[in-house]
Parts: structure tokens; C-alpha cells; sequence
């Protein structure tokens, strides 16, 4: 009775076998390869080519061969040479979902930022439909607040907690030999970049609440660039648990000409830019560095742009830019990913805009700053003088050999000094010298009385009649006088009531100007690296006048 059951068994086997196998080698490819093409074309309404589909019914591996999906030039907008799958056929047996290896080899992908500004690449995503008849309304505030008060008026409800995922793990997921090409459309010159070389391997991905995986990535941009990565990952965790660790190496600058002749009306002439990020996320708190190094970056000539934004970008180089030749920025970014409000590229780009206009409307606190923190204030800006003089006291001068110590890390900054003078504060200062002066010398001409010395410079500034109203206000009786007073109203008029002398003060502006210039360069500051700037009208603040600095940067040869 066994011998006749085995001899049955083995029929039934022999019979199903060669079927399943045929099913396996023969007819499930041929399905697959149906389906790609005429469900895939259907999907995502482009055109889908594949070369060949083959499947392994004894190991469960699935190979895809020579797939591409075409636009409507019939060009390749993205495709690959192979995709294969191995699912574990003993593991399936156990109700476990295994994976030992997925991956494509040789992915190619043609990114397109057309000139209207949308990606060709989107149109492979479907369109979202609505109901006809009924356009989609945005909720407004009333109509929240209406829906929470009906849900409150509901009956408590415990929610099931939500059923656990079944268990799937693969083992490595890969991407080899990729290609992504990226051509921007929507600006002239076109942009264009290459990232080729591109190897992706992720391993250890599950299901598990707390599984890890292990992310690590190369490519390679344009000719000389690199790209690579590492992370480690727990997605599936109650809350986003992340390291990463992100590096751009090498990457040859003057590609970039499309956007800066655009933006900046000038053309990169040389440069390579290293970038290296990490970013830690523990908790839905994101902690992240960036760190940016430019070397040996330059202008090229002028390109006519009616974009080109008046911003000092020749400036923003030459503060950056140490004597090597060295651009060095750190940009640190922290922020709470569970609020709201979060949003990555909105945090990024704040910090980055911060960082530029403190740079282009406090450069002088960014001088100071190279020197130590107590060093990073605006006072570097300006040089202050005592009313009416152009000598630089000693504090003054300590200041300026800081600006000189700060200026020569930074040797592509030219520095102006705008003479300035307060017209009020500066021409009273003037007047009282003035006084003081001819004072003196009329005093030392003649052998008369004090009284009568000043009541000569008041005859001569306003005239007898003059002298004679205001000696008489004084005048207690017959040949009697309040000299003191008198003599105190005669000194008060004579500064206060004469009108500025615009050349005067000019020429106090330029002596000011002068005595900085000469400081500077006896101090060793190079000479082609400072001029002269125009005269401008100032305000004095705590007794003292300023007089400011301008901050440039050597302009490119065209």
C-alpha cells in the first residue's frame, strides 16, 4: 500500500514539475514582461520598453532586463540595464517576508527643469482627479473648529492600537552604476550636471519598530567631483532616529557660470567647493553642521543679466577669502521637527540668509570677529576725532592697527576713508579756537585791559553799532560796566552767531582723512589697498565725530 501511494506521489510530481516550471521559465516572464509594458505605458502614460523578463521558480529570483521609459521625443527619461529581486523561498514558508538582495544596475534617469519651470520627471507621477462637480475647497477656520466641537460631542471611543506590520526584512537593497543627468532649461546658458558612478546600498531594512539600517553612498559629479555618504537609520521608531554623515568633494566651480552670470552679471572664472554635512536626529530634535570650503574661487568678465541682483558680491568674496586663497564657512542649524511649523528649507534658508547680510551690512564686525570674539564689533568702521581737531589719540590708533591686523587675512579688501566733519559740533570747536587764538594775539599787540580786547573782536565781527547795543544791556551806571557778563555774552555771540565756513570744515574733513591714511601706511598697510574717499557731513555721538570707513573688494580684470 506505501510502495503504491510513493508511486502515486511521484506521478502527481512529475506531473506538476515540469509545469510549474514551465509556468516559471516560460509563462510568468512573458506575463511579467505583458504587464510592464501595457500596464506601465497605461500608468504613467509614457511609453515603457523592456528587453527581456526572467524568473527562477527554484530560487525566486526575478530579473527585469533593459527597461526604459520614453518621452514623447522618444528619448530614454528614465530607465535601467537590470532589476533584480531574490525573495527567500524558505523563509516565506515560515510566514517571514525576506528579501536577501533587490537592486538595479545601471540606472539612468534624464532630469529636465524645462523653461515654463516644471520637471519633466513629474509627469510620471499621476494626475490627481477630483469629482466632477465638485472643485476641491480649502477649509477655512470655522469650519475646523466646527469639526473638532462635533467630534466632541461624540462618544468617547478607545482607538484599537494600530495592528502590527508584518514582518519583512531585505537584506540589501543597491543601485549600482546609476546615472542621473540634470539639464536646467529655464535659464541661458543651459545648466548642465552629470552624477554618474552612483553606488547606494542599503542594508538591514525591516519592519521592526526598532530595526537599523545601514545607508552608505558614492558618485561621482561632473569630472572631478565626488559625493559619498554613510547613515544610520531607524524609520520605523516611535520618533525619527537618524546620523548622517553627507561629503562633496572637488566640485568644479566655473560649471556653475549659468546661474552666477543670471544672478551676479559675472562669470566663474575658477574655484573648487568641498561640502561636508552631519546631521543627527534624536527625538524629533535635529542637530546639523555645515561645513563649506572654497578654494582659490575668482570672477571672470562681466555678462549682461537683467536679472543680476545689485548686491556686493565682489565684497562678500573678499571678506570671506583668507590669504590662501581659502573660503571657510560654518553653518550650525538646530531645530524641533515635531512643531508645526518645522520646515527644513525654510530653517536652511534663513540661516543662510542671515549669515550673507551680516556679512554685507556689518563687515566690520566681521574684521573684528576674525581677531576674537571681543574684537567682532562695528567701532572698526570709523575712526573718531575730538571736535574740531584731526590728531588720533591713542585709542584711536590702537583701533586702527586692529583693522590693519584684521585687513591684511583678508587681502582682497580695499579699504576708503570718507573725510567727515559735523557742521554744528565741529564749527563751534572751530570758532572757540578762532577766539582763543585772536584772543591771544590782540592781547599781546596792545597794552589795553581784557574788556577792551574783547569788545575790539566783537566790533570787528558785527560793527560798532553792534558792540554798542550789547555794551549797553550791560552798563549798571555812568562808566560803569558788568564786564564778566559782557565779556561772556561778546564770547557766546561770536562762536555761536557766525555762520559756517564750509571750507573750513572741509579742509578739517580732509586733514582727518589724511591723518588715518598716513597712520595706516606708516603702520605698514599697503598704500594701493587704501584711498581716499569724498567728503561727507557726519553727527558726533558722545562728544566725538566720527569719521567712517567703506569696505570694498579688488575688482576682477574683465
Amino acid at each position: 500500500m506505501l510502495k503504491k501511494i510513493l508511486v502515486m506521489t511521484g506521478r502527481v510530481l512529475a506531473g506538476i514539475i515540469p509545469v510549474y516550471l514551465l509556468l516559471g521559465f516560460a509563462a510568468v516572464p512573458l506575463g511579467i514582461k505583458w504587464a510592464i509594458k501595457n500596464k506601465g505605458t497605461a500608468l504613467l502614460n509614457h511609453p515603457v520598453q523592456v528587453r527581456s523578463v526572467r524568473f527562477n521558480p527554484l530560487s525566486f529570483r526575478l530579473s527585469v532586463y533593459g527597461l526604459a521609459i520614453l518621452d514623447s521625443a522618444k528619448q530614454t527619461l528614465a530607465g535601467f540595464d537590470k532589476f533584480w529581486i531574490d525573495i527567500s523561498f524558505v523563509k516565506l514558508l515560515k510566514k517571514e517576508y525576506r528579501v536577501e538582495s533587490v537592486g538595479v544596475d545601471g540606472l539612468k534617469v534624464n532630469v529636465v527643469l524645462l523653461p515654463q519651470g516644471r520637471i519633466n520627471i513629474l509627469d510620471l507621477l499621476p494626475a490627481q482627479k477630483t469629482q466632477p462637480g465638485r472643485p476641491a475647497v480649502a477649509k477655512t477656520q470655522e469650519d475646523i473648529a466646527l469639526s473638532h466641537t462635533e467630534k466632541s460631542l461624540l462618544p468617547e471611543q478607545v482607538s484599537d492600537p494600530s495592528p502590527a506590520l508584518p514582518l519583512v526584512i531585505i537584506d540589501t537593497f543597491a543601485i549600482q552604476n546609476g546615472t542621473v543627468n540634470f539639464v536646467d532649461q529655464s535659464i541661458t546658458p543651459n545648466f548642465f550636471a552629470k552624477l554618474h558612478a552612483i553606488d547606494l546600498r542599503i542594508t538591514d531594512l525591516s519592519t521592526k519598530r526598532d530595526g537599523q539600517a545601514k545607508v552608505a553612498f558614492n558618485a561621482r559629479i561632473d569630472d572631478d567631483g565626488r559625493l559619498a555618504g554613510e547613515a544610520l537609520v531607524k524609520p520605523l521608531a516611535e520618533s525619527l532616529a537618524c546620523d548622517l554623515t553627507f561629503s562633496l568633494n572637488n566640485y568644479a566651480l566655473p560649471v556653475v557660470t549659468p546661474y552666477s552670470g543670471k544672478y551676479a552679471g559675472r562669470a566663474v572664472a575658477d574655484g573648487r567647493f568641498d561640502l561636508k554635512m552631519d546631521y543627527r536626529i534624536v527625538g524629533n530634535k535635529l542637530t546639523a553642521s555645515h561645513k563649506l570650503l572654497v578654494q582659490h574661487f575668482g570672477f571672470g568678465n562681466k555678462l549682461e543679466s537683467k536679472d543680476a541682483l545689485n548686491l556686493p558680491f565682489g565684497l562678500a568674496v573678499a571678506l570671506l577669502e583668507d590669504p590662501q586663497g581659502r573660503i571657510t564657512i560654518a553653518l550650525p542649524v538646530t531645530g524641533d521637527m515635531s512643531d508645526p511649523e518645522f520646515h527644513y528649507t525654510h530653517l536652511i534658508g534663513q540661516v543662510i540668509r542671515n549669515f550673507f547680510v551680516k556679512l554685507v551690512t556689518k563687515p566690520f564686525a566681521f574684521i573684528g570677529s576674525l581677531l576674537g570674539s571681543d574684537s567682532g564689533t562695528e567701532d572698526l568702521g570709523y575712526a573718531r576725532f575730538s571736535p574740531g581737531n584731526s590728531d588720533l589719540s591713542e585709542a584711536e590708533k590702537e583701533k586702527l592697527q586692529t583693522l590693519i591686523d584684521g585687513l591684511a587675512q583678508r587681502p582682497k579688501l580695499v579699504l576708503e576713508i570718507d573725510g567727515g566733519y559735523d557742521p554744528e559740533v565741529d564749527w563751534k570747536a572751530i570758532k572757540t579756537d578762532r577766539l582763543t587764538h585772536d584772543f591771544e594775539a590782540l592781547k599781546r599787540e596792545s597794552t589795553r585791559s581784557e574788556n577792551w580786547v574783547y569788545q575790539e573782536l566783537y566790533q570787528r565781527r558785527f560793527g560798532i553799532r553792534a558792540l554798542w547795543a550789547i555794551v549797553k544791556k550791560y552798563k549798571i551806571s555812568d562808566g560803569v560796566y558788568d564786564n564778566p557778563n559782557l565779556n561772556d555774552e561778546i564770547r557766546r555771540r561770536i562762536i555761536e552767531d557766525a555762520p559756517a565756513d564750509k571750507a573750513a570744515l572741509e579742509v578739517l574733513a580732509v586733514a582727518r582723512a589724511n591723518a588715518v591714511y598716513g597712520f595706516m601706511v606708516a603702520a605698514g598697510f599697503d598704500s594701493a589697498r587704501i584711498s581716499l574717499g569724498p567728503v561727507r557731513v557726519t553727527q558726533s555721538s558722545m562728544g566725538l565725530v566720527p569719521l567712517e570707513f567703506t569696505l570694498t573688494g579688488v575688482e576682477p580684470q574683465s
